[in-house]
């Protein structure tokens, strides 16, 4: 109990001292309780990922797509860009060796899906948004009723310094990454997106590899185009957020057949036995970089109430980011009892 006490407060503090870093909104049974920066614009992360999901269950329920259906490794390989996503995608292929879910160098569609939202990877991500159609993703944010987010795009747009370091390759190595920092961060977002497609278009087409190759990003990148991406992800607020949450766990807004499968994406927690103990559904997605630390979660108790809890926080320091991080659980437990 101590110890919840503490992690509460912990997270709290910094939100009272931090407050312009901070998004939060909390609904119980459907009445917000908490609304604090809920309408400010927070880069998503990962979170993102949670529409993806939605696009693959609606699709999975009207058969456009078959969950079962193998996908070779390799075609997710082409859109995976080492040391940019926390080892997710080396977690996820050693989760599946573990299980023997891999057959001649294939998995479900579903264990895909399953990988994108329980590990976050952005290969997944990004293989799933060349099956589904960004298009057809992007779509659900007005037929969701979301008032305030981005256009959604792939993770591919790390990649895409590189293509603008190109255009200037007639400059010294310093100048061009310092014109292409600059090009980055005065960049419209329809000009980001539409650059960020064209370079996950070049992955998708990268059959052997030689493009992410010539790439070589581990030689370039450094933390100022790391925070350049962390700020430039798609971005919406907590306030959408916890609407979208809601109409998930509200259980009545998608088909039982769409709901089904999000259930089977979003509720990986319900694989605990302690979890089973305390809750019908608990759903999770959370997102990060070095300086983003987001959470949506959404829980249905054995009380029958409902909880929908979403937390953004951006531009944090490294001195905070570790304590934040080893907080967090025990803060939105906290937040659930």
């Amino acid at each position: 109990m101590l110890n919840k006490i503490k992690s509460k407060r912990i997270v709290l503090k910094y939100m009272k001292h931090h407050p312009e870093n901070v998004a939060l909104t909390v609904i119980r049974n459907n009445n917000v309780i908490v609304s604090f920066n809920s309408n400010r614009m927070m880069p998503l992360a990962s979170v993102v990922k949670i529409m993806i999901a939605i696009e693959y269950a609606q699709q999975s329920a009207n058969g456009r797509i078959n969950p079962d259906e193998p996908v070779n490794l390799t075609e997710i390989d082409k859109y995976y860009i080492p040391k940019l996503d926390g080892d997710a995608q080396l977690k996820w292929i050693d989760s599946l060796k573990s299980l023997n879910l891999i057959k001649d160098n294939s998995v479900s569609l579903k264990e895909v899906a399953k990988g994108m939202i329980d590990f976050s990877s952005n290969a997944n991500a990004d293989y799933l948004i060349e099956i589904l159609g960004i298009d057809n993703i992007n779509k659900n944010i007005s037929t969701l009723g979301l008032k305030n987010h981005d256009k959604i795009f792939p993770f591919s747009f790390f990649l895409m310094p590189y293509g603008l370091m190109q255009k200037n390759d007639n400059l010294p190595e310093k100048e061009r990454i310092a014109k292409t920092k600059e090009e980055l961060r005065n960049m419209t977002k329809e000009q980001f997106y539409l650059l960020a497609m064209q370079e996950h278009n070049k992955l998708a087409n990268d059959i052997d590899g030689a493009y992410k190759k010539a790439v070589d990003i581990e030689k370039w990148y450094d933390n100022e185009f790391d925070k350049i991406n962390s700020d430039r992800m798609v971005a919406s607020t907590a306030e959408d957020y916890g609407l979208l949450l809601s109409k998930i766990n509200g259980r009545n807004y998608f088909s039982p057949q769409v709901q089904n499968y999000l259930d089977q994406l979003m509720e990986g927690l319900m694989e605990s036995a302690g979890n089973q103990e305390l809750f019908q559904h608990l759903g999770f997605k959370g997102g990060s970089t070095n300086y983003i630390l987001n959470t949506a979660l959404y829980a249905i108790d054995k009380k029958d109430d409902s909880t929908e809890i979403v937390l953004f926080i951006n531009n944090i320091e490294q001195k905070d980011y570790e304590k934040l991080q080893g907080n967090m659980n025990e803060f939105l437990y906290g937040i659930l009892d």
